[in-house]
């Protein structure tokens, strides 16, 4: 299997990303699951989940993606590198305290949006212009995260928070995450990889700073260790490689398989259901998103 993939990215280098994009999309689907196994509160959580993704994340780059390690990390004292590691510690606060408070679709869709946030920044960093058809795309994502948000109190076996707040922070984990992908698309030699881990032992050690020690070493070990020494580290390290091989499009394409398959194990695992309504908002944004990226990067060819 190794000397296939290996073969697979010398000989058809685009597949190759799709693949790991891929893979790496289906090993975070289970995050959410892991967080409610967990039972940890929030502050707890975040712990947790920085400390051992950031570290892991170090660790990994070190070993397998550092190619000139002094130079990687002279590129994260600047400007662009402090960017990057704040809305990556932002994303990792965001997420954790939104997904605690309320159900994992409306949060899972509030962050599918990332596009949508990727788009505007895009025009303001980048200069590239949305048409018509990119603000009507905009505005129909943000009317299914509306719907989703509008009868999740109705959702069953949720956690009781506020779900305007769960999604607001579900929002602003999307707008962190098109942040960091923006910059590093214009910065292109940012090492994206330390700046992560960077971002997340930050979050972690603001959560764990907020808990108290019974807090910390009440939660069972196995999804706790699961989620953050293999989900996390894993699944971003292949999103963070895959660009390097195939288009950013494709990439958020695939991601937006966690939106569906998240609340899916959720609801599998632990019996968190949304209701009808929820599921037909998160269909429109998950719809909309996806002929959007395929219009706009897959023309049909004359």
């Amino acid at each position: 299997m190794f000397n296939y993939f290996h073969k697979i990215r010398h000989t058809k280098p685009s597949l190759f990303g799709v693949l790991i994009a891929l893979f790496g999309v289906l090993v975070l689907t289970p995050d959410t699951l892991a967080i409610r196994l967990s039972e940890l509160d929030r502050w707890p959580l975040m712990g947790w989940r920085g400390i051992l993704m950031g570290t892991i994340l170090l660790l990994g780059w070190r070993l397998f993606f550092s190619q000139n390690p002094s130079s990687e990390w002279r590129s994260l004292r600047s400007w662009p590198g402090l960017v990057v590691i704040i809305a990556f510690s932002m994303n990792s606060v965001t997420f954790t305290i939104g997904i605690v408070e309320t159900s994992a679709t409306v949060v899972l869709t509030s962050v599918a949006t990332m596009p949508v946030f990727a788009a505007i920044l895009s025009f303001f960093m980048l200069g590239e212009r949305q048409g018509w058809s990119g603000w009507l795309t905009i505005a129909a994502a943000m009317g299914g995260v509306g719907m989703v948000v509008l009868d999740g109190n109705n959702a069953i076996n949720v956690p009781d928070g506020s779900v305007v707040v769960g999604a607001v922070f579900g929002v602003l984990t999307a707008i962190g995450l098109a942040l960091t992908f923006t910059m590093v698309r214009k910065h292109r030699n940012l090492a994206i990889v330390p700046a992560a881990a960077l971002g997340a032992l930050i979050s972690g050690i603001i959560g764990f700073s907020l808990s108290d020690i019974s807090g910390i070493i009440n939660g069972p070990l196995l999804p706790i260790l699961i989620m953050g020494v293999v989900i996390l580290p894993l699944s971003f390290a292949c999103l963070a490689v895959a660009p390097r091989y195939t288009s950013s499009a494709v990439v958020s394409l695939l991601m937006l398989l966690e939106m569906v398959l998240g609340p899916f194990w959720v609801w599998v695992g632990i019996g968190e259901r949304p209701t009808s309504t929820m599921i037909i908002g998160a269909a429109i944004v998950f719809v909309t998103l996806t002929l959007h990226i395929l219009r706009t990067h897959w023309p049909p060819q004359n």
